[in-house]
């Protein structure tokens, strides 16, 4: 397998973006609300303050949809938001890999943000599970989870559009001769 091969990553709703902007278009109001009611602050702040604002709204924005899965010749690459984790299929325990749905098994959901990027339905970046082993995660849909453990006791745990599709193709390349 010499060509990339690209799965897509489950959907995530943009409303899911309403964490980020609501507070932000707060904190907007309220320096526009204080500014206008204190003459004695200078509008200067909020031409700093405000495209600093914009300016961060767009960056979480975009890393909200930076997504990516990519099968690359022996490595699987995954893209999430900030964060870029590339990990050998060699690295994988795939005969312990399981599509979990977060509602009936709730030790392979994220439970601790150690460094990651997370808004409610949506988590990217580094967490500790519940039994505090570490994992990258780049989950968008809680009902389909694939959890990939490692062999250095960390684990992978995405949201792929299709799991089985995932896991069947790093199997597949798992039992190629020669791919140890």
């Amino acid at each position: 397998m010499s060509e990339a091969q690209s799965f897509e990553v489950a959907p995530s709703p943009v409303r899911r973006l309403l964490w980020l902007w609501v507070p932000l278009l707060l904190v907007a109001g309220l320096m526009v609300g204080t500014a206008l009611d204190a003459p004695e602050r200078s509008h200067t702040e909020l031409f700093i303050t405000l495209p600093f604002l914009a300016v961060l709204a767009a960056a979480l924005t975009w890393a909200y949809t930076r997504r990516r899965i990519v099968l690359h010749q022996d490595t699987l690459d995954v893209k999430s938001t900030f964060y870029r984790k590339r990990v050998p299929v060699s690295d994988m325990r795939l005969d312990e890999a399981r599509i979990v749905d977060f509602a009936e098994h709730g030790r392979y959901k994220p439970s601790i943000k150690t460094n990651g990027y997370g808004v409610p339905g949506f988590q990217s970046g580094h967490y500790r599970m519940a039994d505090r082993s570490k994992a990258f995660c780049l989950v968008t849909d809680s009902s389909r989870v694939l959890h990939l453990p490692l062999r250095d006791g960390s684990a992978l745990v995405i949201s792929p559009d299709r799991p089985r599709a995932l896991l069947d193709a790093l199997k597949a390349l798992a039992a190629r001769p020669g791919a140890h």
